[in-house]
């Protein structure tokens, strides 16, 4: 199997099994699926949340609500620039409610150089992972194959994208992952 053969394999079963949440259908994305605001509770109880004072964030619907509960909790915020491969906004002090869409984050935020952050928590979108850690993304975008954050990475999934073993090499390893129903944790 491919990593393209497997990512269609999980988009097609979460649009099979009706998994699968706006937007639809979850090809071509980090999918946001049906219990992913229960995942990001779980997540959120976690004490690398209530530690974490800036969160890295990738732009994926899926983790609109963490972002959100970031923005609410006073964290700092730092997403990818949404036109700007490589460069990064620095949310700070922003209401919740502000950010309604990821394209809005120029307006509010200010640039930032990540490697001038110390980030406390990485939060990224997933096409794949399984119990040893392994992740497998959409294939482009954020995060970028070569970003290295020396923080906890972080993600939330349906059970359909938790395989008992990805039948492929991970393209990097996470730390956390969180469905509706647990937390793994490294």
């Amino acid at each position: 199997m491919t990593v393209g053969e497997l990512r269609e394999r999980v988009w097609n079963a979460l649009a099979l099994h009706r998994a699968a949440a706006y937007p639809t259908p979850p090809h071509g994305h980090h999918p946001n699926f049906v219990g992913a605001r229960r995942a990001a509770e779980r997540l959120m109880a976690h004490p690398a949340w209530a530690r974490a004072e800036v969160v890295l964030a990738g732009p994926d619907q899926v983790l609109k609500p963490l972002r959100e509960a970031a923005l609410r909790d006073g964290k700092r915020l730092v997403l990818p620039h949404p036109d700007r491969a490589g460069r990064f906004l620095l949310l700070d002090g922003v209401p919740p409610e502000a950010l309604r869409r990821v394209r809005d984050a120029p307006k509010y935020g200010q640039p930032v150089a990540l490697e001038a952050l110390p980030v406390d928590l990485v939060l990224v979108g997933s096409v794949a992972v399984d119990p040893a850690f392994g992740w497998v993304g959409k294939g482009y975008g954020f995060p970028p194959r070569r970003l290295e954050v020396g923080a906890p990475w972080a993600t939330l999934v349906h059970p359909l994208q938790l395989l008992p073993e990805l039948p492929v090499p991970p393209e990097r390893r996470i730390d956390l992952i969180a469905t509706p129903y647990e937390l793994l944790e490294r």
